[in-house]
């Protein structure tokens, strides 16, 4: 009767160690999963801003060249032409700036499981797929930037101020470019790009512009991801161009994020 009791008194004493464990065990997973959320969301806060109007910038820019004939600036006078380039070009690398120092900074945010996360970082990724893709064809090709030239100048384009990671002001970048040869040749291809399409415009051939059409309704989405209720965006800037065909944006699929179209 002595060793019933004996071995009851164990087996619950064993059953209150297992749910004092489990409980212990979830309690930590539990607070795990909530610094992790509470970090997300405030590195979140630290960087939506500076991504979002490089995003309103690029999606302007790109707004801009599609629809408003720019084609009249590449072939204006020397310093407009410079200027288109060169501002152009910055606008491109500030978005990969901030690109990269968030992918940077929040290396978990791929992981996490909030749905806002979940889809600001489909939408980042479908927009770098849009711009190394090939599939476009050779009229496809302006503005085409391979994964490592978008992390490559992204990474030219990041400075450390006090300890914190940012992209470099327009004057630093001009300055740059002027010096430096190799900091300079990161950029041909946008350069290119810009003189192709406005080549094409100029003499009403077929624009080979379908990717900057996918890219600026893409950059769109970001921007309503990043600032739903347009509080910080700049509403009368945000206009969405004529869609390409097949355009894979929220709006054009009917889709709460974009089509995924690529890894």
């Amino acid at each position: 009767m002595i060793e019933i009791a004996s071995i009851t008194i164990a087996v619950i004493s064993l059953l209150g160690a297992l749910v004092s464990a489990g409980i212990t065990g979830w309690l930590t997973i539990y607070s795990d999963e909530r610094k992790l959320r509470f970090q997300s969301e405030k590195l979140m806060a630290k960087y939506r801003d500076p991504l979002l109007l490089a995003a309103q910038d690029l999606q302007s820019r790109l707004y801009n060249i599609l629809e408003l004939g720019f084609s009249t600036y590449v072939d204006g006078p020397k310093e407009w032409k410079d200027l288109l380039f060169l501002h152009t070009s910055y606008l491109v690398g500030q978005y990969f700036s901030w690109t990269y120092i968030l992918r940077r900074q929040t290396q978990f945010l791929c992981f996490s499981m909030e749905k806002d996360n979940r889809e600001l970082t489909e939408t980042l990724e479908t927009i770098q797929y849009v711009f190394s893709t090939i599939k476009y064809g050779v009229p496809g090709r302006p503005f085409m930037l391979w994964r490592g030239q978008q992390q490559g100048i992204g990474e030219i384009m990041t400075i450390k101020d006090n300890g914190e990671l940012l992209c470099m002001g327009y004057a630093a970048f001009v300055l740059k470019w002027t010096e430096d040869e190799n900091f300079r040749r990161w950029f041909h291809d946008i350069e290119n790009s810009i003189g192709t399409l406005g080549k094409a415009m100029n003499q009403n051939d077929i624009v080979p512009d379908h990717r900057l059409r996918l890219l600026q309704h893409l950059l769109m989405d970001l921007i309503y991801q990043l600032d739903p209720k347009q509080f910080r965006s700049r509403e009368r800037r945000s206009k969405r161009c004529i869609p390409a065909v097949g355009c894979i944006c929220s709006k054009c699929s009917g889709h709460d994020t974009p089509v995924t179209i690529g890894a």
